[in-house]
């Protein structure tokens, strides 16, 4: 995994936002997801299968592309 995840949100309607940080470039991440859990009562299952890859949103300094970051990572192992 090139990301570190630092939290996990579940909302009562079932969407998960992750907050990760790349190994890569240290860059902080937020990954909304949706249709991942499901909601039994009081009860929220999550689907890690249905995470996902996902990529780091750096996309560096205005005018020098050397400076993005390009890393992709799971959101689970």
């Amino acid at each position: 995994m090139e990301a570190n995840i630092q939290h996990i949100n579940v909302y009562d309607d079932g969407l998960i936002e992750m907050i990760v940080v790349c190994n890569s470039c240290k860059k902080q991440n937020v990954h909304t997801i949706a249709h991942a859990s499901t909601k039994s009562n009081d009860k929220i299952t999550i689907d890690f299968s249905k995470l996902g890859k996902r990529c780091c949103s750096n996309h560096g300094k205005p005018g020098k592309p050397d400076t993005m970051c390009c890393a992709n990572y799971n959101l689970y192992q």
